[in-house]
């Protein structure tokens, strides 16, 4: 009877229970070092979050979630290597990086390399699987953020005369061009002024002053970092021209509240999640409030708090989870497997469907427009905002 029960647990402690208990190593691609670490840093933060919530519920199929960091100082030239890096320990899922550019380059390289991939990248040729088969874009892409754009400044606000004020990177690039696209395909428009500003500038208010002699009574901006917005509405309020703004979600950061006077911001509205917003009539769901709690518990994060919640990262782990559970494995072609036929998942975000050819998760119904001036509503705890009006 001994010698049987040893045998039992000798089985039991075998190759399989070995294989359980190993943890699902994950590739987390972030900079840790160079100017832009402070600023992206806290957009992992959902990511931990689910990392925390996944592990805390038995991890997936038993196995714990690692996270195998990676620093690419936020440059898109870093990105080839640290993928051959991560492929070399055998990892086959990464997390990152971020910035349409850094991701770019990174996605090129994995897609060679047959990695499954999340990263912060706006750009709408993200999420296309026949370019990009390996690479899943859960968040609002280019194509949806112009599209809500151009159709509140059209149908909501009548304007006509719209001009475009642009970042020179690859995300505002792509926003420029699919708004242009929709102005001219959709309504018969065209721009009546396009700036294109480097984001080191020092001084942004001549490509301004061409925007309100241009006569545009409305502005898309593919603005996404706070130093540049700061710029922008500060010559807003010399030139005294306050026209109706809309454009990318880096706008609501609450920094900027302290740094340009409240009839700048007043109305200006960017592009957001539906889950995430409330009205008169709706108020945000159980599952954001309670991600918004446990946001909170992050020092780090506040003032981040909106971008942080926009990220990929948390919705992105319980995709993979949900994959590797359908499939019932962990090899990346299984786990691409179960991710292009997920449909409807019930993301943060909103619902989350994949195809084999389109990997852009988000619909356009869970992608609105709202008030940047509500992020100092009480209501807005960091990563809550109001529907625009007509929203």
């Amino acid at each position: 009877m001994r010698l049987a029960a040893q045998l039992g647990v000798a089985a039991f402690a075998g190759p399989a229970f070995a294989q359980q208990q190993q943890a699902f190593k994950v590739g987390w691609i972030r900079p840790t070092t160079g100017r832009l670490a402070s600023s992206f840093a806290p957009l992992y933060f959902g990511g931990l979050i689910a990392v925390d919530e996944i592990n805390a519920a038995g991890g997936i199929l038993g196995r714990q979630i690692a996270r195998i960091e990676e620093d690419d100082e936020a440059s898109p030239a870093k990105e080839p290597g640290i993928v051959r890096k991560l492929r070399e320990q055998n990892i086959g899922c990464f997390v990152g990086p971020t910035g349409s550019s850094q991701s770019l380059a990174s996605i090129a390289a994995t897609t060679s390399a047959k990695t499954i991939q999340a990263t912060y990248a706006a750009a709408a040729e993200a999420g296309d699987g026949r370019k990009y088969p390996y690479h899943y874009q859960i968040m609002f892409n280019t194509d949806q953020q112009a599209h809500v754009c151009v159709e509140y400044m059209i149908k909501t606000l009548g304007l006509k005369k719209i001009g475009i004020l642009q970042e020179n990177t690859a995300f505002g690039e792509q926003g420029t061009a699919a708004t242009k696209a929709i102005l001219q395909k959709k309504f018969g428009l065209t721009p009546v002024s396009e700036q294109v500003y480097p984001i080191s500038a020092p001084d942004l208010s001549t490509y301004v002053a061409n925007l309100q002699k241009s006569g545009a009574d409305g502005i898309i901006g593919w603005i996404a970092n706070v130093p540049n917005a700061a710029m922008i509405f500060n010559a807003m309020k010399t030139l005294k021209w306050f026209p109706p703004v809309t454009g990318h979600s880096g706008l609501m950061l609450p920094a900027l509240f302290d740094l340009v006077p409240a009839e700048a911001v007043k109305n200006v509205f960017a592009t957001y999640y539906r889950n995430f917003t409330w009205t008169d009539a709706e108020q945000p769901g159980a599952r954001q409030l309670e991600f918004a709690k446990k946001l909170a518990k992050y020092p780090e994060s506040k003032g981040y708090e909106v971008n942080v919640a926009a990220a990929p990262y948390y919705d992105f782990l319980y995709c993979l989870k949900a994959a590797i559970e359908s499939e019932k494995s962990f090899e990346p072609e299984a786990i691409k497997r179960g991710l292009d036929k997920l449909s409807n998942h019930k993301g943060l975000l909103g619902d989350i469907s994949f195809t084999p050819e389109n990997h852009s998760g988000i619909g356009a119904k869970d992608v609105v427009l709202v008030s940047v001036a509500s992020g100092q509503d009480p209501r807005a705890i960091g990563c809550m905002r109001a529907r625009a009006p007509g929203q």
